[in-house]
Protein backbone atom coordinates (compact mmCIF):
# COMPACT_ATOMS: atom_id res chain seq x y z
CA UNK A 1 0.00 0.00 0.00
CA UNK A 2 1.55 3.63 -0.98
CA UNK A 3 1.92 6.59 1.47
CA UNK A 4 -1.07 8.31 -0.43
CA UNK A 5 -3.59 5.27 0.06
CA UNK A 6 -3.07 5.15 3.49
CA UNK A 7 -3.40 8.78 4.05
CA UNK A 8 -6.78 8.60 2.43
CA UNK A 9 -7.75 6.09 4.66
CA UNK A 10 -7.10 7.49 7.61
CA UNK A 11 -9.07 10.68 6.39
CA UNK A 12 -11.83 8.21 5.61
CA UNK A 13 -12.19 6.84 9.31
CA UNK A 14 -11.24 10.61 11.41
CA UNK A 15 -14.27 12.11 9.04
CA UNK A 16 -16.52 8.99 9.66
CA UNK A 17 -15.62 9.20 13.82
CA UNK A 18 -16.16 13.00 13.45
CA UNK A 19 -20.08 12.24 11.98
CA UNK A 20 -20.39 9.90 14.88
CA UNK A 21 -19.24 12.28 17.38
CA UNK A 22 -22.05 15.10 15.90
CA UNK A 23 -24.52 12.53 17.94
CA UNK A 24 -23.21 12.22 21.01
CA UNK A 25 -24.80 14.65 23.52
CA UNK A 26 -23.14 15.81 26.84
CA UNK A 27 -24.09 17.82 29.73
CA UNK A 28 -22.53 20.23 31.13
CA UNK A 29 -20.72 18.53 34.65
CA UNK A 30 -21.07 20.50 38.65
CA UNK A 31 -20.08 18.94 41.63
CA UNK A 32 -21.84 20.55 45.09
CA UNK A 33 -19.49 19.75 47.74
CA UNK A 34 -20.64 19.77 51.10
CA UNK A 35 -17.09 20.57 52.75
CA UNK A 36 -14.41 22.64 50.58
CA UNK A 37 -11.87 20.02 52.29
CA UNK A 38 -11.57 16.62 53.06
CA UNK A 39 -11.55 15.00 56.30
CA UNK A 40 -8.09 14.07 57.73
CA UNK A 41 -8.03 10.46 57.87
CA UNK A 42 -10.73 9.30 54.88
CA UNK A 43 -10.22 7.38 52.45
CA UNK A 44 -6.90 9.54 51.11
CA UNK A 45 -4.77 8.16 54.14
CA UNK A 46 -5.14 5.04 52.69
CA UNK A 47 -2.44 6.19 49.91
CA UNK A 48 0.81 5.34 51.14
CA UNK A 49 3.87 7.42 51.50
CA UNK A 50 5.54 4.57 48.94
CA UNK A 51 2.82 5.27 46.53
CA UNK A 52 3.15 9.04 46.01
CA UNK A 53 7.01 8.35 45.10
CA UNK A 54 6.53 5.51 42.95
CA UNK A 55 4.28 7.96 41.22
CA UNK A 56 6.95 11.08 41.55
CA UNK A 57 8.81 11.92 38.27
CA UNK A 58 11.65 12.95 40.38
CA UNK A 59 12.56 12.47 44.01
CA UNK A 60 15.82 12.78 46.73
CA UNK A 61 16.49 10.80 49.53
CA UNK A 62 12.70 11.40 51.45
CA UNK A 63 11.69 14.32 49.54
CA UNK A 64 9.76 15.01 46.19
CA UNK A 65 11.20 16.94 43.70
CA UNK A 66 8.78 19.52 41.81
CA UNK A 67 9.19 22.95 39.73
CA UNK A 68 8.22 26.47 41.05
CA UNK A 69 6.15 27.63 38.91
CA UNK A 70 6.59 30.64 36.58
CA UNK A 71 3.99 32.35 38.12
CA UNK A 72 5.42 32.22 41.25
Amino acid sequence: MNEENIKKQAKAILDKFAKALESVKTGEARVERVQERRIEGGETAKISKDLFFENAPRKKDDCIEAEKGAWV
